[in-house]
């Protein structure tokens, strides 16, 4: 065996840090326990993917080889596992949410591929190999993976773009989960453009390209699932919105007594108890507080309000933030901190709304009323 060379340093090192960022998840207590297991599973992966990626081609032991062939099968892993991922950290569903078995088809089907490497020697596969009767078998493989990767990236768009809409009409604020969760999307989209021109350029059109091929994509994918990682150690508590069938409203979903009934309580929650000063208020919470459903609620914010619940309840922080401007508190405390008093949990939120409602920023306002 040779002397390891810069690149197996920085695998060797990126084997070392996926063990612990596997075991540090496992170990986090109440926070996103249903995505971080298939994150810890996710690390593993990567972690077989980096440590066969460096053992296959290095060391001459035949036990060694033929682990480097049975990694490749990850490679169909990761798509579905991303995508399981990404549905558990966003989304409350009971029973927990789980893939169906024929999603790990691919993964199953290239097992079958490795069973069979296992009849040939060593020499035999490599003579196999150098002579291009398996070109056509690497070929499927990696178009194969390729468009696994695409596939679960789209459907995990669709999550993503879904759980945004839906963000507005279950919580009152925003959390920092989805800037993370595009951030997520556009990096591995940007390794799956570089892996489909890799692939094109190398059957199709010019030949292959030195720094962009399969081979990079064995390294950068499982040090982006190392990112996520150290994010998730990081990432607080998130509040998870119910998974639901897709359901068109009805404009007779509430009786005329019913939708009566549902607003006083409504008022009473809002202009006495001022319950939009909980800065996590979420529509399930006031749901039950006044004694029905969530989706009741979001049909009478909808279509009696014209608001979502994330309107109509920050509409309410700002009327509150207004007043204490009104009883010049702006003079003994800042605005982050009156924000903060009438139930927002972030400055960009808070600046946010403000401008939606006012058409102005909070210091433009004061300015301008200042000068009145």
């Amino acid at each position: 065996m040779g002397f390891l060379n810069f690149t197996d340093l920085v695998l060797f090192l990126g084997v070392s840090q996926g063990l612990f960022l596997s075991i540090s998840l496992r170990l986090i207590h109440n926070r996103n326990k249903p995505a971080n297991k298939i994150l810890s599973f996710l690390l593993l992966i990567a972690v077989l993917m980096l440590f066969g990626r460096i053992t296959a081609y290095r060391i001459p032991e035949i036990w060694v080889w033929r682990f480097g062939v049975l990694v490749d099968t990850t490679i169909f892993l990761f798509g579905p596992l991303l995508y399981s991922y990404a549905r558990r950290l966003v989304f409350n569903e009971k029973p927990v949410f789980q893939l169906s078995w024929w999603h790990y088809i691919p993964a199953a089907l290239h097992l079958c591929y490795y069973f069979w490497a296992l009849h040939f020697s060593v020499e035999e596969f490599n003579e196999i190999y150098f002579s291009g009767k398996l070109n056509l078998m690497f070929f499927i493989v990696e178009a194969a993976g390729l468009i696994s990767f695409i596939w679960y990236w789209t459907k995990t768009f669709q999550l993503v773009k879904r759980y945004s809409n839906k963000e507005e009409m279950e919580l009152s604020f925003h959390q920092s989960v989805l800037p993370y969760l595009w951030f997520f999307l556009a990096t591995l989209g940007l390794f799956i453009t570089l892996w489909a021109i890799s692939f094109l350029s190398t059957h199709f059109l010019l030949g292959p390209i030195k720094y962009i091929n399969y081979v990079t994509m064995w390294i950068s994918t499982p040090l982006f699932i190392y990112g996520i990682g150290y994010f998730s150690l990081r990432q607080p508590h998130i509040f998870r919105i119910p998974f639901e069938p897709k359901s068109k409203s009805e404009n007779d979903r509430l009786k005329p007594e019913e939708i009566q009934k549902l607003q006083r309580r409504l008022h009473y929650y809002i202009e006495e108890e001022k319950i939009y000063l909980n800065a996590d208020l979420s529509l399930k919470t006031l749901a039950d507080k006044l004694n029905t459903s969530s989706n009741n609620l979001s049909w009478l914010l909808n279509q009696v309000y014209q608001a979502s619940f994330y309107e109509y309840i920050n509409s309410h922080r700002i009327h509150a933030f207004l007043k204490k401007i009104d009883n010049n508190e702006h003079h003994n405390h800042t605005l982050l901190a009156m924000a903060m008093d009438v139930g927002f949990n972030s400055k960009s939120t808070f600046n946010r709304v403000f401008k939606s409602e006012l058409g102005t920023t909070p210091k433009e306002y004061l300015k301008n009323r200042n000068v009145a």
